[in-house]
């Protein structure tokens, strides 16, 4: 019943559609204009951001009595962790992409704030400038084009999209949690679950970091059908933390993708007018280099979406719908130990534990400078789970975030976001195995505490391509 009424959803915002925006980003991202020659272009963000949130107190399990006075991750400032506000640079980044010739073209992007791809996540500074695209595309054979290198790979719209050009500042937590991967060596079991398997030797901090981005080799085109746009990407990856120059475990990804895009006149590159659908798989399999027993889970991303931006309803004024239904199965993330930073990473490892997002999004289009938004999303964090998993660990996350966006000129916007946040564990540990009845109660009223700790957080954001 839940499926079919997304679905419906889906269905009903793509009709409502009358003139709409949307953007092939298979073919913005990995080939050229004919006329293209070498073009150095990059972006910052200089942001500031404010997290409300209180810190942990009245703690008593074991465990996590250490954890009184601090910061949980998720209200807490990224990479760093460890505050409820700060002034930063999100991104800075630079590159060069053009044509080799008629036949090749290239992408070349570098980071250099400080975030997760120059942070080891949950850790310190890794390196000072991080690679963020290297690739090279081959238009030699018709209706198979061949992209080689590290690239996005395809999947949501939300993190699909290039990143200047997102409409909120923030990643919504599906998102930021189970398609943004951490790799780490080993990793502690969902709290509450001694009969699950072991995960290696439990680090609290991830080696690797995917930044929706894998080396690999992509076959993908697009065909104009009439007025449709229609697209496919097939690719094949490493599924490994982007800046290790080796694969830990010899086994790849596979990515696919396919979307349908109607064309309506006006508009063009990014901000093109068209009403897009689409879909994506990705599958693959993790291992942990400190487990002996050289067990492999499946890890597992699927999902399907619709965006619609325009003049709705015959009006004067554009208005952007769009909505997003997410899968994860499979090594899912939870979160550091008690939350915060310096607790071991617990993943939910074994096929057969769920996560699922779904995101609805609405914009009204005052005019050319000013945009206003409101998105809607819940994560449901193991709503199924293996028989090892403690029920317990179930969370479900809401979000309600506020968007305006002036637009000073094309290439310079300031975006100011205001996010009310709910966390809910719906679920009481329950007794297992060497789990105790009273450590079950115990570790039930804290969670709820910490929980309780999160609330609202406001963030600044201007952004200019250049």
């Amino acid at each position: 019943m839940y499926n079919k009424k997304c679905l419906m959803i889906l269905t009903v915002l793509a009709a409502l559609s009358q003139t709409t925006q949307a953007a092939n980003w298979l073919m913005l991202q990995g080939t050229e204009r004919p006329k293209a020659t070498h073009k150095f272009w990059g972006f910052v963000q200089p942001s500031y951001t404010y997290d409300s949130s209180d810190t942990l107190s009245g703690l008593t399990f074991a465990p996590l009595v250490g954890n009184n006075g601090k910061r949980t991750a998720k209200n807490s400032i990224a990479p760093w962790f460890d505050d409820d506000s700060r002034f930063h640079f999100r991104r800075a980044r630079f590159g060069v992409r053009g044509r080799l010739s008629d036949k090749i073209n290239y992408f070349t992007l570098f980071e250099v704030a400080p975030n997760l791809l120059t942070y080891d996540p949950f850790g310190d500074r890794a390196r000072t400038v991080a690679l963020d695209h290297l690739s090279m595309t081959f238009n030699y054979i018709k209706g198979a084009r061949v992209r080689v290198g590290l690239f996005k790979t395809p999947g949501p719209e939300e993190s699909f999209n290039a990143i200047h050009t997102m409409t909120y500042i923030e990643f919504t937590d599906f998102v930021a949690r189970e398609t943004l991967e951490r790799f780490v060596t080993g990793a502690g079991k969902p709290a509450g679950s001694p009969l699950s398997p072991g995960l290696g030797t439990p680090t609290s901090v991830a080696y690797g970091f995917n930044g929706v981005r894998d080396w690999g080799i992509q076959v993908f085109d697009s065909f104009k059908k009439g007025k449709w746009d229609l697209s496919y990407a097939v690719m094949l990856g490493r599924g490994e933390g982007i800046h290790e120059t080796s694969d830990t475990d010899n086994n790849n990804d596979v990515y696919l993708y396919t979307s349908a895009e109607y064309d309506l006149p006006g508009g063009k590159g990014p901000f093109k007018n068209g009403i897009k659908y689409y879909s994506f798989y990705q599958a693959g399999k993790r291992s942990f280099q400190s487990d002996l027993s050289g067990a492999e889970y499946d890890r597992k991303r699927y999902g399907i979406g619709v965006k619609a931006v325009g003049r709705l309803f015959g009006g004067r004024y554009k208005h952007r719908i769009a909505a997003e239904l997410l899968y994860a199965d499979g090594m899912l993330f939870l979160a550091p130990a008690g939350g915060v930073r310096g607790g071991v990473l617990q993943i939910a490892a074994e096929e057969g534990n769920k996560a699922r997002g779904y995101t609805l999004d609405y914009g009204f289009f005052l005019n050319r400078h000013w945009e206003f938004g409101i998105r809607y999303h819940r994560n449901n964090l193991l709503y199924e789970r293996v028989a090892t998993v403690n029920p317990g660990n179930e969370r479900i996350f809401k979000e309600w975030t506020l968007g305006i966006n002036y637009n000073f000129t094309p290439r310079k916007r300031l975006s100011l976001n205001y996010t009310i946040r709910d966390i809910e564990a719906p679920n009481a540990y329950v007794a297992s195995g060497g789990f105790t009845a009273g450590a079950a109660a115990t570790l039930t009223n804290d969670v709820q505490r910490i929980v309780g700790t999160t609330d609202n957080r406001i963030a600044l954001q201007f952004t200019w391509v250049f």
